[in-house]
């Protein structure tokens, strides 16, 4: 389906961008963002919100390079359909669901948009059949690099790498649902957004003190969320330090 009409600016895609690059300056001089970190005991305490301000976080260059470049391939189609707000939801939506189901696994904090990233790339990715834009911003040589490059992480991962892969899937796949219950037939929507709504929210439930202790605690992998036993004199360290090292990144 072709669309002529001018949208206007991708303004949302701007302004992330630009949080991508202030929060990098940021980082590059030394400042104390702890209060922007998934710690995992800060959200299992409650501040679901670091789920998305860890998005804006990265570790390196490459790291920062390759989420922008991404980001702003599939951000300014959604941004130019959906318009600023609509872009904004999918991203909070998106960052909340593959950073809390990549924190159930990791032994600390993350940093990145990756998540997000894969989530808009697997939104395009259905919408391609429906949309010209989408399928020029998901073409095959894109979707190849992205499935290629979760290869390639879960083999780093297996190899000893620290690479949130958890975050790259999972927004993959909340990308995808989305995409299907836009398309989906009438009777099917429903359903769709259900199963949407619930992977999302099912990884931030368990991320939660009271509901962990009583069920994923006893179950590998998920029981590496040990860190929210950490001594509050190590939690002040580890939020805090000298010389800020990254736990992991995606």
């Amino acid at each position: 389906m072709p669309h002529h009409e001018d949208p206007g600016p991708p303004m949302f895609t701007y302004a992330m961008l630009a949080v991508f690059l202030a929060f990098f300056a940021a980082e590059y001089s030394r400042s104390d963002l702890a209060d922007f970190y998934a710690f995992p005991w800060r959200i299992a305490d409650g501040e679901v919100w670091r789920l998305i301000t860890c998005t804006f976080l990265h570790a390196s260059v490459i790291h920062i390079a390759f989420n922008a470049a991404m980001f702003f391939r599939f951000s300014r189609v959604v941004d130019d359909w959906l318009g600023p707000w609509g872009a904004m939801a999918l991203y909070a939506f998106f960052a909340v669901g593959s950073s809390a189901a990549q924190l159930l696994v990791s032994k600390g904090g993350m940093v990145g948009a990756s998540g997000v990233v894969y989530g808009l790339f697997g939104f395009l990715w259905v919408m391609s059949r429906r949309r010209d834009d989408a399928a020029l911003a998901a073409d095959p040589a894109v979707v190849q690099t992205m499935l290629g490059w979760l290869l390639v992480c879960f083999v780093v991962n297996q190899l000893g790498g620290n690479i949130g892969n958890t975050a790259h899937a999972v927004g993959l796949a909340l990308g995808w649902l989305t995409g299907q219950t836009v398309v989906a037939r009438k009777t099917w929507r429903v359903p769709l957004a259900l199963a949407t709504l619930a992977a999302c929210a099912l990884p931030i439930v368990f991320c939660q003190r009271a509901v962990w202790e009583k069920t994923l605690a006893h179950v590998p992998p998920f029981n590496r969320y040990y860190w929210l036993d950490l001594p509050d004199e190590y939690r002040i360290r580890a939020e805090h330090p000298d010389e800020p090292q990254v736990p992991g990144l995606f």
